[in-house]
């Protein structure tokens, strides 16, 4: 089974809904906030790249904070914005990572992640979450000034890793990740904790997993194990 396994960070490794618990404080629905707050940071991710306008995930994070305030009809202060900014840097890791990642590190396999997070934002994050002995490098998409999933990031990947595409399986929780590392020639593995259909533009991953720590055992056969 052994490997090289590039791991996406957040809604892969670490719950980036979670973070309606900072929002609770608030005085609104934390989860339906935290929904609003992450779709339109992707959304922003994904409209900046195609324009060309890179702005760091820190900055499009909190831009899109303030957008899923604003839709809620909510005003915070700038102290109580940074603590919730802040719990970002904190995010809790989904159940099933650490149990999977030790399991994979103990079957011989290299693991590094790959995240959309400033190298500031991925090094707290994954510190805090208790998983950083299990991935190194960590790369971020900064140096490229483009998100995923632009062909450009997962090329830049292969060469931080210094192998080619096609000896890297992504794993990641995304599916629109799932398709872009397919697309730039990386064998892939979708965590579907959902059970949702996945995308209909775009590659089917190579193996499919209702859980994290169900993908060494697909590993070890090679073979869907949805």
């Amino acid at each position: 089974m052994a490997g090289f396994l590039l791991f996406d960070l957040y809604g892969t490794l670490v719950d980036p809904l979670a973070i309606a618990a900072e929002l609770n404080v608030l005085g609104v629905d934390g989860s339906e906030v935290a929904r609003l707050w992450r779709l339109k940071q992707l959304e922003y991710s994904f409209r900046l790249t195609v324009m060309g306008q890179y702005q760091d995930f820190r900055q499009v994070t909190s831009r899109a904070l303030a957008f899923a305030l604003a839709s809620a009809g909510v005003s915070a202060d700038g102290g109580q914005l940074q603590q919730i900014l802040a719990g970002y840097d904190r995010l809790p890791a989904f159940a099933d990572a650490e149990p999977a990642l030790q399991a994979l590190a103990d079957a011989g396999c290299e693991m590094a992640v790959l995240s959309n997070g400033t190298p500031g934002m991925i090094r707290s994050c994954l510190a805090s979450s208790g998983l950083d002995d299990y991935l190194s490098p960590q790369v971020s998409v900064d140096p490229v000034g483009a998100f995923k999933p632009a062909a450009a990031v997962y090329r830049y990947a292969a060469e931080r890793l210094g192998r080619p595409a096609g000896q890297i399986r992504l794993v990641s929780a995304n599916a629109f990740d799932s398709a872009g590392g397919a697309a730039a020639g990386m064998r892939t593995a979708w965590v579907n904790r959902s059970g949702a259909p996945f995308d209909t533009i775009g590659q089917q991953p190579d193996i499919t997993v209702p859980a994290l720590d169900r993908l060494p055992e697909a590993l070890s056969g090679s073979a869907p194990a949805g």
